[in-house]
């Protein structure tokens, strides 16, 4: 039964991390803060004197989406690495959503409490794209680089989906199984959320790569093609497109994925 709420929660429990992370002898930290009234969990592994890659997960998740990553040697050869549980999600004040400016002004301060020093690329996938995005913005000095995986960036892209509005009234709210719930509450915050960060692309002055699908049914990929347009004072913008790959590109094509993550170090 506790195996089943995990899944539904899409969230790893810290012992059994604990484990996984002690079975492929690779030394974890999974910690806790409170920003303002909200906790945030996270986990980080590799050395503090490497620059930082930090995954920000899609809706829903969890930190441990991306552990994959987080053990892997040639990776923690290049980066110290950082996966978060977003607001809402995995053990940060789950069931909680919260609208994009929000989440970024916490994971935002979160990021700026870990520095090191040394660089910080966001890695963020599917719903944690505009979020990464909404840090650069905000904290410019902050970010060196945003590394944008099957980005919903452009609303115009993001379907009607009347079901979403109808489901998120109580009482239907609860039919929805453990992690959908606040997924379907703040991808319906994303469809205005949205124009807001749309009109904020100049303001981006990092590194930017796009990873996409030219498959991708979820994010089609012309949703990455205005802020391509837009991001007029990025200090660079490069895409990488996967042919055949669809949306789950760090599940569904992990070698080169992880082979773009290390293209993606600032040397």
């Amino acid at each position: 039964m506790l195996a089943q709420l995990a899944l539904f929660k899409n969230r790893l429990s810290d012992s059994s991390a604990q484990r996984l992370f002690a079975k492929k002898d690779v030394a974890i930290r999974i910690l806790d803060t409170v920003i303002g009234n909200r906790h945030l969990h996270y986990a980080m592994t590799g050395s503090d004197t490497l620059p930082t890659l930090a995954f920000v997960h899609g809706s829903p998740g969890s930190w441990s989406n991306y552990r994959n990553y987080m053990w892997d040697d040639s990776l923690l050869a290049q980066f110290r690495v950082i996966s978060v549980d977003r607001p809402g999600f995995g053990f940060s004040d789950f069931g909680a959503p919260l609208h994009l400016d929000s989440q970024a002004r916490l994971l935002g301060t979160l990021f700026r409490h870990l520095q090191n020093g040394k660089a910080l690329i966001l890695c963020g996938h599917s719903m944690g794209a505009p979020v990464v995005v909404q840090i650069a913005i905000d904290d410019p000095d902050l970010v060196n680089k945003l590394v944008l995986v099957g980005a919903p960036l452009d609303v115009r892209f993001e379907r009607k989906e009347t079901w979403r509005h109808i489901m998120d009234v109580k009482p239907l709210y609860y039919a929805l199984p453990g992690a959908f719930g606040p997924s379907n509450t703040e991808l319906l915050y994303l469809k205005t959320d949205l124009l807001s960060l749309q009109s904020q692309f100049q303001k981006i002055v990092c590194d930017v790569r796009f990873i996409h699908g030219t498959e991708d049914e979820s994010v089609p990929i012309g949703s990455i093609d205005l802020a391509m347009a837009t991001m007029v004072n990025a200090r660079s913008i490069s895409v990488d497109t996967i042919p055949g790959a669809g949306h789950y590109i760090p599940w569904k094509n992990e070698v080169v994925f992880r082979q773009l993550l290390s293209k993606a170090a600032i040397r």
